[in-house]
């Protein structure tokens, strides 16, 4: 018998909640100190997170789950780990409030495909699908307009010259309020890190990623990610729907935390065998052109990202299970507010009264139209 067998509903909004706090914070460990000191790659912080959700994967089994493998899990490997390593370069570049909002709209919008065009499902509004898309697109463009650095540049010669219009007494002050709107290119010409957690080390140049011959704006291409994880990423949990009955939900775990690890495995195999390909076969230089790990700094913040992200994994699961997805699985994605508060307050990714007050608003239109969307999708299906 399952530990949830007993349960009630105050499970569901248990594990909803834990999945908001997990979902919307598992991307502060990749902007952190640590991840900036040694220019973490991608690759080996998705495999980080996937060790955890490998390892973690097991503790369903404490809850009375019975082990069980399918080879579906590994499909889910092959949407998750792509995607995953995508978003870990988006919040690096983009930032962590734009990154996690487009990704978090773009996951509802592929679920509600999948349910109309693959599982044969129909929306109980046509107006109201419409609406709910229009409201996505309408609060992912605001979130990405009002998170440009040029506006947080533009913020800063205002407050400069109002500084310059007031009182000289307040000379200390105006220091302050420079310090705190300083543009993009001071941040880039100083060797500490900076307030938004960006290291002159990782990023020297906006546009310093050659890409099919021309030069490409790392937020270009962060947000380009963002995007790639959720059309891509977002179809980890179909796979799940062809599983037997006795790997779904949280018996699926295992078989996503293994699928995960062994598509891990083959994409360093892949990096390799690029390698070996710019160095005319050469095994040895090879070898060495792979990214360090960097266990010795990032042992304890890879895997405190790789646990955050599996256990809101397993709660939006719980709370899908109790409340059913028209509650559950919109109520998970409230954790673009998450981590929007923590791109706002903590890295100092958008500055600015104003500027923030836009972006809530936006990123709350984004989450009106996620919410609505879920609720046609899932009342048609119910």
């Amino acid at each position: 018998e399952m530990v949830l067998d007993k349960c009630t509903d105050t499970c569901g909004y248990l594990g909803a909640f834990i999945a908001v706090l997990g979902f919307g914070s598992f991307g502060v460990p990749i902007k952190s100190d640590k991840a900036n000191k040694v220019n973490i790659d991608p690759l080996v912080m998705q495999t980080y997170k996937s060790t955890m959700c490998f390892l973690l994967s097991f503790l369903v089994l404490l809850l009375g789950v019975e082990f069980s493998f399918t080879p579906w899990g590994i499909v889910s490997g092959i949407f998750w780990v792509p995607g995953g390593t995508a978003v870990i370069f988006g919040i690096r570049n983009a930032g962590l409030a734009l990154t996690i909002g487009i990704c978090s709209c773009l996951i509802v919008l592929v679920s509600f495909v999948w349910g109309i065009f693959i599982f044969e499902e129909h929306v109980r509004s046509r107006f109201g699908a419409c609406l709910s898309v229009l409201l996505m697109i309408c609060g992912i463009w605001g979130m990405a307009y009002f998170s440009q650095p040029h506006l947080q540049s533009s913020l800063f010669d205002l407050v400069e010259t109002e500084s310059n219009e007031g009182d000289h007494d307040n000379d200390a002050e105006s220091t302050s309020q420079e310090r705190s709107f300083r543009t993009l290119s001071d941040d880039i010409s100083e060797c500490s890190i900076t307030d938004s957690g960006i290291s002159k080390d990782f990023i020297k140049n906006p546009e310093d990623v050659m890409l099919g011959g021309r030069y490409w704006s790392r937020r270009n291409l962060g947000i380009a990610c963002a995007i790639f994880n959720g059309l891509w990423g977002g179809s980890i949990m179909v796979p799940m729907h062809f599983a037997g009955s006795n790997t779904k939900g949280l018996g699926y775990v295992i078989s996503f935390g293994i699928g995960a690890l062994l598509v891990t495995i083959f994409l360093w195999c892949l990096r390799y065998m690029y390698n070996l390909y710019l160095y005319e076969t050469d095994f040895d230089k090879a070898y060495k052109a792979l990214p360090s790990l960097h266990l010795r700094e990032m042992w304890f913040t890879g895997a405190l990202c790789g646990s955050l992200w599996e256990i809101a994994n397993v709660g939006s699961i719980i709370s899908v299970q109790f409340l059913g997805e028209a509650v559950g699985y919109s109520v998970v994605q409230s954790a673009l507010l998450v981590s929007g508060l923590w791109g706002i307050f903590w890295f100092h990714e958008i500055r600015g009264q104003l500027i923030i007050m836009l972006w809530l608003a936006s990123s709350l239109v984004t989450l009106l139209g996620v919410l609505l969307l879920s609720n046609e999708h899932t009342n048609a299906s119910g």
